[in-house]
């Protein structure tokens, strides 16, 4: 039988924050895989259908920034929601760029975190339904 809950996926170099952020989604009943930086998550994305990802922007080898530029070469319905512990304007301009659902501050709160993954979740299927229709529309033709 197919797991039909959220795929999300934690990227941040901090063991610490991913350990304790995949504990705290787990319970609230999503599937979590975790990264220790960017290219890694993006291997993960290439791999799994991931639906929504919390990555930290400042990592060591690829940085939130660098991976939120190259994570739509491997899919187009993820979300993504940044995570810092050191938000400029800056850095908060180009996660806006990117197109990112979401922008937490650390430290995390449960609360926002969980408002940030409802809020990404309707956009993942607002996302999917758009898809199923293109891809219905084009079958018909």
């Amino acid at each position: 039988m197919e797991d039909r809950r959220l795929k999300l996926l934690i990227v941040d170099d901090e063991v610490d924050i991913r350990e304790s952020l995949s504990r705290i989604l787990e319970r609230y009943g999503y599937s979590v895989l975790t990264a220790q930086d960017g290219e890694e998550g993006l291997n993960i994305i290439n791999e799994h259908d991931i639906d929504i990802v919390l990555c930290d922007i400042g990592m060591p080898k690829m940085d939130g920034i660098e991976f939120l530029k190259n994570i739509r070469k491997f899919t187009l319905k993820a979300e993504v929601i940044i995570i810092t512990g050191q938000s400029t304007i800056d850095r908060c301009v180009d996660a806006i760029e990117q197109n990112t659902s979401g922008y937490l501050l650390k430290p995390l709160k449960t609360e926002d975190i969980l408002d940030n993954i409802r809020r990404a979740e309707k956009r993942v299927e607002e996302k999917k339904k758009m898809l199923e229709l293109a891809f219905s529309d084009k079958q018909k033709k």
